[in-house]
């Protein structure tokens, strides 16, 4: 039995490796900012940690003794006034705890794009953090992830009650977007079987989706046609802050989309290269069939 800390447990990703390694026997410190939310983890075994990644002292001992963790850059405050910024002082606590508990391995939920220190919007805080952890003497896995098939989801209110699914980039625009299940099946491999030294790991999906995919998707499950509402990528921070979130994380997600559509988003050659096996709709159906 092994001991490995993961964070994130109550989200998509981190909540599936967390339980599969509990399936197989390990033993597994969740890290968690609300315990409540987390009962059925504790539930199945797993060791509770209520604090903040930004904490380097609880992080530190968190670590402390695991052979292995999963790391992350939780998204910031919706209202958050400078993401870059926080960005930069979370991946810096999280270097210094990796760095004072002596942990041999980690693995970190990067993203396509991560090897930019600009132009990627908030993926360059995970640039920030690749580079700072590559300056340790701990071995890294770099998950680079594609766009997450379940952030879909976030337009489904607009689906529903507006019959609208906005879009910023071109409607035939594709995405590799992968499941959160198949980033969390990649992640618990490399926690079992680490490398000898540190490796980016691009994961993607199954299929290339446009947004008249997804708007046929939509349609489907929601039963009525849902009309694409196609906005230039320059448009996207002022209709993201209509829709809530602040000036910062807005202006970030704009720079994103540009940055997408210049290329900036690609597989870099020369690393290994996982797919997933799980399709939009074995992805997106159980949530439209609660």
């Amino acid at each position: 039995m092994s001991i490995f800390v993961v964070a994130g447990t109550t989200g998509h990703v981190g909540s599936v490796i967390a339980g599969e390694l509990l399936a197989k026997g390990h033993k597994v410190r969740a890290i968690v900012r609300n315990v409540e939310k987390a009962k059925a983890l504790a539930g199945r075994g797993a060791d509770l940690l209520a604090g903040e990644l930004s904490d380097v002292a609880f992080l530190t001992g968190a670590l402390k003794g695991a052979d292995g963790a999963f790391l992350l850059l939780p998204p910031p405050a919706p209202d958050a006034t400078d993401v870059r910024a926080l960005q930069d002082r979370l991946a810096q606590a999280e270097t210094d705890a990796v760095q004072k508990s002596g942990i041999r391995h980690v693995v970190v939920l990067s993203s396509w794009g991560a090897e930019k220190a600009a132009g990627t919007g908030p993926i360059v805080g995970l640039h920030v953090l690749e580079e700072l952890l590559k300056k340790t003497p701990v071995v890294s896995t770099f998950l680079r992830a594609g766009s997450f098939t379940e952030n879909l989801l976030h337009m489904r209110g607009a689906a529903e009650h507006q019959g609208i699914l906005p879009n910023f980039f071109p409607p035939e625009y594709k995405l590799a977007t992968i499941a959160t299940r198949d980033i969390a099946a990649a992640a618990v491999r490399a926690l079992l079987s680490p490398p000898t030294k540190t490796e980016v790991v691009y994961v993607i999906g199954t299929h290339e989706y446009n947004a008249i995919d997804q708007a046929a998707y939509l349609s489907k499950k929601l039963g009525k046609e849902i009309k694409l509402v196609n906005l230039p990528a320059s448009a996207a921070s002022g209709a993201i802050q209509k829709g809530g979130m602040g000036a910062s994380m807005a202006d970030l997600m704009q720079e994103m989309y540009e940055g997408a559509l210049k290329g900036l988003l690609t597989v870099e050659a020369g690393h290994r290269v996982e797919k997933g096996t799980t399709t939009l709709e074995q992805a997106l159906d159980p949530y439209f069939a609660k």
